[in-house]
């Protein structure tokens, strides 16, 4: 992931503070390079992602900044405990880093899917939980991720992903209006920005006026902007690479519910596991939500 290497590594340059923690992957991951650059500020923890919570923990009592790498499947769930209370409970400033998100794992088959990490992480009080759609984003965001007080996690963006749309990047806690539109609004974070483009291109053809909301902070949750487009709008549809249940569906559920507002439809994985493996592709058309099926969708409600 080169992205990612040189992300921490213009980081800890301009940081003294920042270490890194990575649970056995630092090849795939890009972290090796910062082990050869810096291998007193780098720990590779093995296989053992409890135990790298527990050390990341240790190391932000001492004032230090880690950053902690692991596939998100074990980063959420193997490591949950630790996180919740080690690091969170403290209101520790630790971020994690989680790549493999969502069906981002394909071939490795349901151990390595993480379609519930954004849930788990949401439950978590003091936890700051983000999902950008790319590495500028995720990049341009990082600085002031490192000054929060509290925990983050980062929901990584595959480094393959196009930034299909385009729009500024909108500080924590917020999102951002990419395309304005008043019968249906398109809600997502993550990568599934493809997705979204494609789906309000052939809505658009329709006849449908398509508005897309980008929303990579999924807590803190931008209301305000939910709220604004759901007093126009005639649906609003939230589009996630994860289950329907706890993800961006509920988090803006949670905000609709209180309001006289449009219709939600939530869109990502039906409340399953994923069992098949395949390319990235072929899994969020079986078990995500693809274009067509977005589409078809939408025009039953509008």
């Amino acid at each position: 992931m080169k992205r990612f290497s040189r992300l921490l590594l213009d980081t800890m340059e301009t940081d003294s503070r920042v270490v890194v923690l990575d649970a056995d992957l630092s090849r795939s991951s890009g972290s090796a390079a910062v082990a050869d650059r810096w291998p007193d500020r780098f720990v590779n923890t093995g296989i053992a992602e409890q135990n790298t919570m527990g050390v990341a923990a240790g190391m932000a009592l001492l004032g230090l900044r880690p950053i902690v790498h692991t596939f998100a499947a074990f980063a959420t769930m193997r490591a949950c405990e630790q996180i919740r209370t080690s690091i969170a409970y403290q209101q520790l400033n630790v971020t994690i880093c989680a790549s493999k998100g969502g069906l981002a794992a394909s071939r490795s088959g349901p151990t390595h899917h993480a379609t519930e990490d954004l849930a788990i992480m949401r439950a978590i009080p003091g936890m700051t939980v983000l999902a950008p759609r790319d590495f500028r984003d995720l990049t341009a965001s990082f600085p002031e991720v490192l000054d929060l007080p509290g925990p983050v996690y980062i929901r990584m963006p595959p480094e393959q992903e196009p930034d299909d749309l385009t729009g500024s990047v909108p500080s924590i806690g917020a999102g951002v209006v990419l395309q304005k539109g008043a019968d249906v609004v398109l809600a997502f974070t993550g990568s599934m920005t493809r997705t979204v483009r494609q789906s309000a291109e052939r809505l658009s053809a329709k006849g449908l006026d398509v508005g897309i909301i980008y929303l990579p902070s999924v807590k803190p949750l931008d209301d305000g902007l939910i709220e604004q487009c759901a007093r126009t709008a005639r649906l609003v549809v939230t589009v996630e690479e994860h289950n329907v249940i706890g993800g961006l569906g509920s988090a803006v559920a949670e905000v609709l519910s209180a309001r006289r507002s449009a219709p939600l439809l939530r869109l990502g994985v039906e409340d399953r596991f994923c069992y098949a493996s395949g390319t990235h592709e072929e899994m969020l058309d079986a078990y995500c939500v693809s274009v067509e099926e977005l589409v078809q969708q939408v025009m039953e409600r509008c």
